[in-house]
């Protein structure tokens, strides 16, 4: 069986590289799509054919599945260490969106951490502590950040522009 796959792709394999140069020397006029039809129909006559004139090898009695199984899968799920992962993101994603909003007041975050308490319960999942320590910004960081915005901002359009362009020569 094995040996018949293998001389099965390696035909296969010789007839796509030969139908691919024969489509590289043709040339571009009305007779090219009948040609790669043709072509086409050559690759699926190589796919088919030793399906075809092979049949006893596809007899259903050969194949034994016990002899291609050799171990039990099992896949089981830890509950807790789900939980715990889930507790993780969620205090992670709870002091980003803290630092988030600070820095959009003003703020500069230099330690923000939160505890919280998931339950199944949505009324006793709680926030427990938070310990935030901040920095007023400074006025020259405040527009050194702007003008970083700026120019990132600037960046992203002239390389949108440069793409556009650069796609239109190339159509």
């Amino acid at each position: 069986m094995i040996e018949f796959m293998s001389s099965w792709v390696k035909g296969l394999g010789l007839a796509i590289v030969i139908v691919s140069i024969l489509e590289m020397l043709l040339p571009n006029n009305k007779t090219k799509k009948y040609i790669r039809m043709v072509m086409g129909i050559y690759i699926l006559f190589t796919i088919i054919s030793p399906f075809i004139t092979h049949q006893e090898v596809f007899q259903g009695d050969i194949f034994q599945l016990e002899d291609y199984m050799t171990a039990e899968t099992s896949t089981t799920v830890n509950q807790s260490s789900m939980d715990e992962r889930i507790q993780e993101l969620y205090t992670q994603e709870l002091e980003k969106d803290i630092s988030k909003k600070l820095k959009e007041k003003g703020y500069k975050v230099i330690d923000c951490k939160v505890k919280a308490q998931i339950t199944d319960k949505e009324e006793e999942t709680k926030i427990t502590k938070i310990r935030i320590k901040v920095q007023k910004q400074t006025e020259s960081e405040t527009i050194e950040k702007e003008t970083q915005e700026d120019q990132e901002i600037e960046n992203k359009i002239v390389t949108r522009y440069t793409k556009n362009k650069a796609s239109r020569y190339h159509n």
